[in-house]
């Protein structure tokens, strides 16, 4: 069995709960993080699944814990190893997009810096804790607090091996849309997640669903689908009748008590937008059934629209609304009414997630749309 340092020895055909410090002098008066390791009973790959990147994405976090309810260890080949939140300042204080020690969003700082900021810190703990040991990493989200989205994934492009392994991961997960990109869609002074693992050998994803600060149990279940098909597809668990728990026995088997589902109707994905998105050039490979059946659309531009000016945000987009070259997709207006600046998309694309807050800043982020190798 592949060792896990940080976690100790871990015993094949059992599920073990942990509470981890992670180490780095700014991380030294933290709590102590939960993980979850499940050592299957059988040898095969490491996976390693974490969310609370960013601590108000809560489907996501909510996915990771539920997801660790449904395994039987006795019944997968492999390990797989657990974190609900990485980033527990900002889920415990309800920040979106930043960590509240140094106002840094740890998804762009990736691999860290171990003589770095907090945000530094965590993140190299992350990579070279768990990370490093793993054979397939999945970072999950989705939108923060302010943003709804329509569920995706993302993986680093490129023609290596990782590469290649990575979008095989990405395509099993089973969402809409796929993103293989191959540079980071702001500037700053690392990564993401998927990005850096990738880069330290490790193929890796990022998978998005639900948002806008609410516990949606669609997107929860969506999350834990992916997950169990990526165990498949790594042959961590057999066909259907050999996995632990199917999606919906997820949901039921963790069911808070008086709990609604709160899915995001403007997150479902709409199809004349997926197949007209299809229409980009990619390959037969590219566009179609994913493992699971579903049709994945790829799409290799991620195009982030910001603002000029702060003021009222009037989107005339919802998440998944194809939009097409120099058509209005909103505006943004002062407190008097007047109009401000029209917002016009760059490209033929998809809203993979916006802004829903009508409040916004000078410079401040509305939505992402996602499009192919031709704007």
């Amino acid at each position: 069995m592949k060792k896990i340092p940080i976690l100790g020895k871990l015993k094949a055909g059992t599920t073990q709960r942990h509470l981890i410090k992670l180490p780095g002098a700014a991380l030294a008066k933290d709590e102590p993080r939960p993980v979850i390791s499940v050592a299957g009973a059988k040898p095969g790959p490491v996976l390693f699944v974490n969310a609370g990147v960013h601590g108000g994405e809560y489907p996501a976090i909510e996915a990771v814990i539920r997801f660790s309810k449904t395994l039987d260890p006795k019944k997968i080949s492999g390990t797989v190893i657990l974190m609900p939140v990485m980033n527990l300042p900002a889920f415990r204080t309800r920040t979106p997009f930043v960590c509240p020690v140094d106002n840094v969003n740890p998804n762009r700082v990736f691999p860290g810096d171990p003589s770095g900021s907090y945000s530094e810190q965590m993140t190299h703990a992350l990579i070279h804790e768990f990370v490093v040991h793993a054979d397939a990493y999945i970072d999950l989200h989705g939108g923060d607090i302010p943003e709804a989205l329509v569920p995706f994934v993302i993986c680093r492009a490129g023609s290596d091996e990782i590469a290649k392994k990575s979008k095989a991961i990405a395509m099993a997960f089973g969402l809409p849309y796929v993103l293989a990109i191959s540079k980071p869609v702001q500037p700053a002074k690392g990564s993401s997640s998927y990005a850096a693992a990738a880069e330290k050998g490790v193929p890796s994803i990022l998978a998005e669903a639900g948002g806008v600060g609410q516990m949606q149990e669609e997107a929860v279940a969506t999350l834990v689908g992916g997950v169990v098909n990526v165990m498949r597809h790594l042959e961590m668990i057999g066909n259907a009748g050999d996995t632990p728990a199917t999606t919906e026995e997820a949901t039921a088997k963790s069911q808070i008590p008086g709990s609604k589902s709160q899915a995001n109707s403007k997150s479902k994905t709409k199809k004349t937008a997926r197949s007209a998105v299809a229409t980009t050039k990619t390959t037969a490979a590219d566009t179609g059934p994913s493992r699971t059946g579903i049709a994945t659309t790829v799409l290799t531009k991620f195009e982030w629209l910001y603002t000029k000016n702060a003021g009222m945000w009037y989107s005339k987009v919802v998440a998944g609304d194809l939009v097409k070259k120099g058509q209005q997709i909103g505006a943004v207006g002062n407190l008097f009414g007047d109009v401000l600046e029209k917002i016009i998309s760059p490209v033929n694309g998809v809203v993979l997630f916006l802004t829903i807050n009508p409040s916004v800043l000078e410079n401040g982020l509305l939505m992402g749309i996602g499009c192919g190798s031709d704007k």
